[in-house]
């Protein structure tokens, strides 16, 4: 009999399987390290439509920014392209246009941008401060993903940094998991941190 849960072949697989959860047309999302736009390609397709909905796509490298307007031209309609506001700068901190608690999902790739120089990565410290600045623009039910790369020495450092940060997350007050493929080699790890709903249930 053939099961009715999708497969997922790969970390990207389940993150977006999560996110068709989370968000929905008309919703406000970011795209912290937009890289070369494949996720916010996917973030476009779940909330965008003609007159609702906005993706925020950021990275500081120049490069990515263009290599991300240039997937997005090709892979989405041009009637939505305008709805994407693209922003140059770090993600350690976030324009002041972007209401507080006004934000559904906020999805971060870490590492190195494929295919460009592997010497230029995302770092613990601005990633930290991301985060916690994110906790604010989350709205209620609101979720942060954050893929980490062990395979690097940067990117094992900033995986236990996040594992940490996550951790010490009050339990009334978030949802945190993380999931990590058990067969595979330093392979990507997927974590989920969701800001809990008013009256959440007892923690025991």
């Amino acid at each position: 009999m053939r099961s009715s849960f999708p497969l997922f072949q790969s970390h990207l697989d389940l993150a977006h399987l999560y996110w068709s959860q989370v968000v929905q047309i008309g919703d406000t999302v970011i795209d912290a390290t937009c890289g070369n736009g494949h996720d916010t390609l996917k973030l476009c397709q779940l909330t965008l439509s003609v007159d609702k909905g906005i993706v925020y796509a950021f990275d500081i490298q120049e490069q990515a920014i263009k290599s991300t307007d240039i997937y997005l031209y090709t892979h989405l309609r041009s009637d939505l392209r305008g709805r994407v506001n693209f922003q140059q700068r770090c993600h350690s901190t976030f324009p002041n246009e972007i209401a507080k608690e006004g934000v559904k999902l906020i999805v971060y790739n870490l590492g190195y941008l494929p295919g460009g120089d592997k010497e230029k990565t995302t770092a613990i410290l601005t990633t930290l401060q991301s985060l916690k600045q994110a906790e604010g623009l989350l709205q209620p039910g609101g979720v942060m993903s954050i893929t980490c790369y062990s395979g690097h020495g940067e990117g094992a450092r900033e995986q236990e940094a996040v594992l940490a940060y996550a951790s010490q997350l009050s339990p009334k007050e978030w949802n945190c998991c993380q999931h990590t493929w058990l067969n595979r080699q330093q392979a990507p790890s997927l974590f989920l941190i969701q800001k809990a709903i008013s009256n959440p249930t007892t923690v025991r």
